[in-house]
């Protein structure tokens, strides 16, 4: 795997998780995988897996870890997100009836993402995108 373009350690808070998107998104930026205004569905992605990494890995327990590490692979950039939690499926988890409250957040990162996987071996999750997915703006400016 090459350099990442950017890593962050932090504790199991929803405030922690804020700063490292904000730095996540700042990288990506920086580095040309998106716009700052055209950011949304990606940071709609990173977050919902920072945040689960906290309130369903780590279980709110503040003195457990969550890392982020963002990986530019030419074509393609890859988002790994590792806790101190069990793991889990991300192909076992499907969408939750209209009604229901919550229960989304992977749903979405498979939609958005071209690859959602996790990594049994690292314990993280691992989300992949190719160069040119984000922005979506433009593409839906077209539809307007």
């Amino acid at each position: 795997m090459t350099k990442p373009l950017y890593q962050k350690e932090f504790e199991s808070t929803i405030e922690a998780v804020g700063h490292a998107i904000n730095g996540a998104l700042a990288a990506l930026v920086h580095h040309q995988w998106c716009t700052r205004d055209d950011s949304f569905c990606l940071r709609l992605c990173i977050e919902e897996a920072l945040v689960n990494a906290v309130v369903h890995g780590n279980k709110n327990e503040v003195h457990r870890s969550v890392r982020v590490d963002i990986f530019d692979e030419g074509t393609s950039c890859r988002i790994r997100v590792r806790d101190e939690g069990e793991g889990f499926d991300p192909n076992s988890i499907s969408m939750p009836p209209c009604d229901q409250l919550g229960g989304r957040g992977v749903c979405l990162i498979k939609h958005y993402m071209d690859e959602v996987t996790f990594d049994h071996a690292q314990q993280c999750l691992e989300m992949v995108f190719s160069r040119g997915t984000f922005p979506f703006r433009e593409k839906e400016s077209n539809v307007r």
